[in-house]
């Protein structure tokens, strides 16, 4: 009797055993399918909610090229020596026409200043990543994770209401009618006319954001700012954010198409005057 108990004993050990196994192989199953759910690319939330707003009608514009294009040569200006130069000169080519002629009304640019910190973001980028600050693929940079909406203008009335987009939820959480953004809109928001938003996702200590594009004939896409963005501001954002750059080269990212992504972020924040988050780094 005792002997049969202890063999019965041994099965239902076995048993468990053999259960425990089963149910140890299924968890990390169950486990890598939440990590996989947890870490989707934070474009998948930014793809989903992105859509033009209400008094447009999405359409393809063939907007995709020229909006990486023009984020390229933006993110490339911004890092160029003299590009600051009389009156953001440069810089400011990939802005619409009336934020480019607001912003220039500003004559205080320290271009000495800027040169120097340009310098030294040029040197260290060249010594981390082996070659010059020129992005050589813009697909490649601005890929599936900047996801691009775009279509035209259907109701100008409603569309000056709503144009550009709140570029990120803090500005959104602050956002109201602004008659002198309204008025501009008014002439420029013309049935038809072309416009495209792409989503970055949030990363490098900067928050999800929205960049909204207008369409100019002929000449390609440009960046749409709030009408209330001064010159000013948009220097010394963009002061604070290339020296910020600089001093932290310990903290660029591996890949050279993330370094590109980073600063590309940090300029379009100064553009439109998105402060930097907490709790985001360049490694997430």
């Amino acid at each position: 009797m005792s002997n049969q108990l202890s063999a019965s004993s041994i099965k239902r050990l076995l048993f468990v055993a053999v259960a425990g196994v089963a149910v140890l192989g299924i968890i990390p199953r169950a486990s890598a399918q939440d990590a996989n759910a947890t870490n989707q690319p934070a474009a998948n939330h930014v793809s989903q909610f992105l859509q033009l707003p209400d008094g447009f009608v999405t359409k393809d514009e063939d907007a995709n090229s020229g909006v990486r294009s023009t984020l390229v040569q933006l993110t490339q200006r911004a890092v160029a020596k003299d590009s600051y130069d009389s009156f953001f000169s440069s810089f400011l080519s990939d802005l619409a026409t009336r934020d480019k002629a607001r912003a220039q009304e500003f004559k205080g640019v320290d271009q000495k200043h800027l040169n120097e910190v340009i310098g030294q973001i040029q040197s260290e980028w060249k010594s981390k990543y082996g070659q010059d600050f020129a992005v050589s693929d813009k697909n490649l940079v601005f890929d599936e994770k900047f996801p691009i909406v775009q279509g035209q203008v259907s109701d100008p009335p409603v569309a000056a209401t709503n144009w550009p987009i709140s570029t990120s939820a803090i500005q959104a959480a602050s956002a109201g009618p602004d008659a002198q953004q309204q008025q501009r809109n008014a002439k420029e928001l013309t049935a038809g006319r072309a416009v495209a938003i792409i989503g970055f996702p949030a990363g490098d200590g900067m928050p999800q954001m929205n960049v909204s594009f207008i369409h100019q004939a002929l000449t390609g896409w440009y960046v749409d700012l709030p009408a209330q963005r001064t010159g000013e501001e948009i220097y010394n954002d963009l002061s604070t954010q290339l020296g910020n750059i600089a001093a932290h080269q310990d903290q660029w990212p591996s890949d050279v198409n993330a370094g590109y992504r980073m600063v590309a972020r940090d300029v379009v924040g100064a553009l439109y005057g998105v402060p930097s988050q907490a709790g985001t780094a360049s490694a997430q």
